[in-house]
């Protein structure tokens, strides 16, 4: 039988301290350098308890053994005998956080708690005088029903934690990031070096230490890149994933389109959003890139335009977007057209291309994977990661 145990609220909001305890000891440069979305990400996974679930199809058992047990004297309870029996011990599989059963849910029951959870097991142990298969299933199926009862009230409330533990995350790795980007700022502004213990104290009076851009720098340590604003980067996705829907309905037109000719037609429905902003062919980083948008000096934007032919091209499109990315944090997208028999099929094969690739850090979100998928990828070897959004533009279903 399982104890009541304290609340599970509590054993929750004690996983959700010490995941902002830890991004409160992170390095500084971490949290500069690092994507927002990867770092919640981790600590959320390391930190936050995960779904519980019992393999109920995956049963095994011990050997039917002699045993003992006792049983009270019908007419005189008082009186106890010890009675030859049988026992035999069903284990179910569990994987997840399954000590969250011993805490208690938001929603509980006040009945008995059955079975018993051991190395990572259900465990239901049976001792009849009698023993017989319909009294061992009876008792299962009695465990299945309060476990998956209460297994059910388990991940809900972690379901609705984990949104809370998300959002406080980000607010105290905002306020930590900016609280650190102004120390530094402060740091520079005072053009005074660094004073450690094996710093000899200067003779009074000093003379003013002149210090160099360099010296600051390396005293300031990191200092990020300049980053898109979200709301910028979402603006623009928008824009293309309403073209692509309206590419769809007309598939006659864009079936007789090439590559570079449907690439014309997005960059065209860009420039109406931004004035003229967006180019094709324009030298970017390491080559030439299919769309660039620049705002405020500084590439915005950055796309390829494929049609599908395989997973090697998915590759092959991930690498040439990551030759054109030129500084921390970047934006870009990558716009597939799809001509085959199987869309679902190719949309599918098309978002396991992206997570093969050496360079995928996260799936952000897949849940409409026909119209974006949204990925974190890391850039080079210095760990700049790169937000990606793939959009597949199903143009045409070829003929059988």
């Amino acid at each position: 039988m399982f104890g009541s145990g304290p609340r599970l609220e509590d054993y929750l909001r004690g996983r959700l301290r010490r995941a902002l305890d830890e991004l409160n000891s992170l390095n500084p440069d971490v949290i500069l350098s690092e994507n927002q979305d990867v770092l919640v990400a981790a600590l959320l996974t390391k930190h936050m308890p995960e779904e519980i679930a019992v393999d109920w199809d995956g049963a095994t058992r011990t050997p039917v053994s002699e045993v003992t047990t006792q049983v009270h004297d019908q007419f005189e309870r008082d009186r106890v005998f010890t009675v030859p029996a049988s026992r035999v011990v069903v284990s179910f599989p569990v994987s997840g956080t399954s000590e969250m059963l011993d805490h208690q849910a938001s929603t509980f029951s006040l009945s008995g708690k059955y079975g018993n959870i051991k190395n990572g097991s259900v465990v239901v142990e049976i001792i009849e005088r009698t023993l017989d298969a319909h009294a061992v299933r009876r008792q299962v199926d009695r465990v299945k029903q309060d476990i998956d009862k209460r297994i059910g009230w388990a991940n809900t409330d972690v379901a609705q934690f984990r949104a809370t533990a998300e959002r406080d995350l980000r607010t105290s790795l905002d306020a930590r990031k900016q609280r650190i980007l102004n120390d530094r700022a402060v740091e520079d502004a005072l053009g005074i070096p660094v004073r450690t213990s094996s710093t000899p104290r200067p003779p009074v009076p000093a003379r003013r230490t002149h210090v160099s851009l360099q010296t600051r720098t390396a005293q300031s340590g990191f200092v990020p890149e300049p980053v898109l604003e979200e709301a910028i980067y979402q603006d623009v996705l928008q824009a293309v994933r309403a073209w692509g829907t309206s590419l769809e309905r007309t598939p006659g037109t864009a079936a007789k389109l090439d590559e570079e000719e449907l690439r014309d037609l997005l960059l065209g429905n860009l420039n109406t959003y931004w004035q003229g902003a967006a180019g094709g062919e324009l030298f970017n980083g390491s080559g030439k890139t299919d769309i660039l948008i620049r705002h405020g000096g500084r590439n915005a934007f950055i796309a390829e335009c494929k049609i599908w032919h395989g997973p090697k091209g998915v590759s092959d499109a991930l690498d040439q977007l990551l030759g054109y990315l030129v500084w921390r944090d970047s934006k870009a997208a990558l716009v597939m057209f799809i001509r085959t028999k199987d869309p679902a099929g190719t949309i599918e094969k098309l978002q396991a291309a992206v997570e093969a690739h050496a360079s995928y850090a996260m799936t952000k979100d897949a849940t409409s994977p026909s119209s974006r998928i949204d990925f974190i990828i890391t850039a080079d070897d210095e760990g700049r990661r790169v937000s990606l959004a793939v959009f597949p533009v199903v143009i045409r279903v070829a003929e059988a």
